[in-house]
């Protein structure tokens, strides 16, 4: 019983044990679990930490390692392209499907389409492996092909793409032939060679060129300064007229087509190096350095043979799109195929005949106002100084019009061309003193109406163009003034402000300006207004449009300046669809006629900013076409804010086809080849880019356009 109760009495204590003590054994249980928890949790957070910088690690490392091993083929690709652009401006890309010696059909094209896609394709699949394990493979696709047009066909849709003779009266001359090719060429570039990081450049392009073929060889080759968005005889960018130390191309200059000069260039930006100009044609120039500057660097550095230089701590770099090519070779220096005064005449029939005799001029002209009676014989009819009087003169018989053109003898103060809406027909009203001329060319009934304010009086035939730009029965007329146009313009701007056209849909004009007498007093242009077409060549950005056109305008300036004023007498944001030309005069050694500043007189595309304080800033001059001069020149100033005009440029891609304007300035040279088997030499052939994209991993970003 004792043992019994003890048990029994342990038992009862353990029941009755107190609720505090209880209490106090959960409580030391659970801070148990709690700190068994909190060393779990912190264990896995530690153990999060490690791995979330181990992985970072790693990911870090591979995107490093992607991003050289990308950067090494966006490089390689990038190395890829500028070799294309290279084989692109070669001759062998050209000629390299034609035999030896070449097959020549007079008349008919060099060219086989099928044969000079499969040696140019073939040419262009290349590969190249670089010390750094980059490499990278090229290839192109010819996706158009344009080939001229026998000479004999007579479809008017082929005007603008057939072969033509050099002269129609000597064939043996040979022929230019014109040619565009579309491309679209792909660089596929890697960092390491296999391996990923491949990145694919695709550009999309256009290269026209022009073959100068012979089927009894000999060395003649002929060219048109219309085949340039830009070129300067002389450049010197380190001494420009007036008040500066600087001038070049500059910040929001944008060029397309071909641009050359036989010196050197200079390329400038504002302060900060940005909106540098930019160009989507080749670039080349003869001198081996080019010269770079930015806005408040001080003097301008010495140049440098590169395609940027670093000026102040800034970097100025022009954006080249289709390459800056330095040491090429000159362009022959300026001449005529034809003299444009004697292409009035004749139509350009007469190849580098000299200007037209005073005998000639009498004999071919009849003054506006008297269609009907011819001109007295001149005192020396072998003289080439004409005496004409002050007028405006048209090759007549009183009854057709015979010749390509109008003579203007003396200075004119303003000529007003317009397209008329209400029919094919081109306006061109001329202004000299208190007498106005007003000349109605009806390109469909084939007449010449001429109302010089004495009764109109309408002429059988329009002026034609029979030179190496022949356009069979497209009327193409040349203008020519014995001196200064004080004011060209077209019709004015429209209720919204938009250029009303002032060149008729078919047709041609050239416009020249010239005083060999006087060169220091005559053949200036000075552009007072809107210039277009009614048929517009390219759209708002700059993209190829109607290629079939046949409006055209060129605008020369022989021994005279082609100003663009600033001081309101021309309009803001002013718009011109031509080619110009401004060549200064040379003696008869070749050397430049002097003004009384030492300078060489004329030969300059520029605007009056020499005093540009007080000046406004203009807009742009848009030009769609190219312009030419013997001597660089300004059209603004910049000194903190700008002052005249930027320029603004696209390029009219006809001029690569031979379709330059009537009687434009342009040179034969001979390089004195013996005759023997044929021969082909190729022209103009510079890529001009239209679109790129890059393709990463595949992937490819949306096209840009430039």
């Amino acid at each position: 019983m004792q043992t019994r109760w003890n048990h029994r009495k342990a038992l009862t204590m353990r029941m009755v044990m107190p609720a505090s003590a209880i209490a106090r054994g959960y409580r030391a249980q659970d801070e148990r679990g709690m700190a068994l928890i909190g060393v779990m949790l912190i264990m896995s957070l530690m153990l999060m930490l490690a791995l979330a910088v181990t992985f970072t690690s790693l990911s870090d490392k591979s995107i490093t390692s992607n991003f050289k091993n990308l950067t090494s083929g966006f490089y390689a690709a990038e190395a890829g392209v500028n070799n294309l652009h290279r084989l692109l401006r070669n001759e062998r890309f050209v000629m390299a499907s034609l035999p030896d010696p070449p097959r020549v059909a007079p008349g008919r094209a060099t060219l086989n389409p099928n044969d000079f896609i499969a040696a140019a394709e073939k040419a262009f699949n290349t590969t190249e492996s670089f010390p750094n394990n980059a490499a990278y493979r090229t290839k192109i696709k010819i996706t158009d092909i344009r080939v001229p047009y026998p000479v004999g066909d007579n479809d008017p849709a082929h005007l603008a793409g057939r072969v033509k003779l050099i002269n129609p009266l000597y064939p043996q001359l040979g022929q230019v032939e014109p040619y565009s090719v579309s491309y679209q060429l792909e660089s596929v570039g890697e960092g390491i060679a296999g391996l990923n990081g491949a990145v694919t450049l695709v550009e999309e392009g256009v290269i026209n060129f022009k073959l100068l073929v012979s089927a009894q060889g000999g060395g003649l080759r002929v060219g048109s300064f219309s085949e340039f968005a830009l070129f300067l005889d002389r450049s010197d960018p380190y001494n420009p007229e007036g008040p500066f130390i600087y001038q070049g191309m500059g910040p929001g200059d944008r060029f397309s087509g071909r641009v050359h000069t036989n010196e050197r260039f200079g390329f400038w930006t504002i302060a900060d190096g940005s909106d540098a100009p930019t160009f989507r044609g080749h670039v080349s120039q003869s001198y081996q350095s080019a010269s770079y500057y930015r806005h408040g660097a001080g003097m301008p550095p010495p140049p440098v043979d590169a395609d940027s230089d670093v000026v102040g701590g800034v970097l100025v770099a022009p954006k080249f799109l289709a390459g800056f090519e330095r040491g090429a070779a000159p362009i022959p220096p300026t001449g005529n195929a034809f003299d444009q005064a004697r292409a009035v005449l004749d139509g350009g029939y007469a190849l580098s005949a000299g200007p037209p005799t005073d005998g000639e001029l009498h004999t071919a002209l009849r003054a506006a106002g008297d269609l009907s009676t011819s001109l007295a014989e001149p005192k020396d009819p072998t003289s080439t100084t004409p005496t004409l009087a002050p007028g405006v003169y048209l090759p007549s018989d009183g009854e057709t019009f015979s010749g390509s053109g109008i003579y203007v003898m003396g200075d004119v103060d303003e000529v007003v061309l317009s397209a008329d809406p209400s029919g094919n027909r081109q306006v061109i009203k001329i202004t000299q003193g208190k007498q106005t001329t007003t000349i109605v060319i009806d390109i469909d009934a084939g007449t010449t109406t001429v109302d010089a304010g004495n009764g109109t009086r309408t002429l059988r035939g329009v002026p034609k163009d029979r030179s190496i730009a022949d356009k069979g029965s497209r009327s193409a007329a040349s203008l020519y003034v014995r001196g200064d146009m004080a004011s060209l313009h077209g019709p004015g701007r429209d209720a919204q402000g938009q250029p009303i056209p002032a060149i008729d849909s078919d047709f041609a004009g050239g416009y020249a300006t010239g005083d060999p007498r006087h060169p220091v007093a005559g053949g200036s242009v000075t552009l007072t207004g809107d210039l277009t077409y009614e048929t517009p060549v390219v759209d708002a950005a700059g993209n190829p449009i109607n290629p079939n056109a046949q409006n055209v305008l060129g605008i020369f300036a022989s021994g005279g300046n082609i100003n663009i004023p600033s001081d309101g007498r021309a309009p803001d944001n002013l718009t011109v669809n031509a080619s110009m030309a401004a060549f200064s005069l040379k003696d008869a050694d070749g050397n430049s006629v002097m003004g009384p500043n030492g300078r060489p007189f004329g030969g300059r595309v520029r605007s009056d900013v020499l005093d540009f304080q007080g000046k406004p800033f203009r807009g742009n001059f848009n030009l769609v076409g190219g312009m030419q001069s013997s001597n660089w020149d300004n059209l603004g100033v910049y000194d903190g804010q700008f002052h005249g005009y930027l320029y603004r440029g696209k390029w009219d891609p006809r001029y690569d086809q031979g379709q330059s304007p009537p009687f434009y300035p342009g040179y034969v040279v001979d390089t004195g080849g013996p005759s023997g088997a044929p021969s082909v030499k190729a022209q103009t052939n510079s890529p001009v880019v239209l679109s790129y994209k890059r393709i990463y991993y595949g992937r490819g970003q949306t096209p840009v356009t430039r």
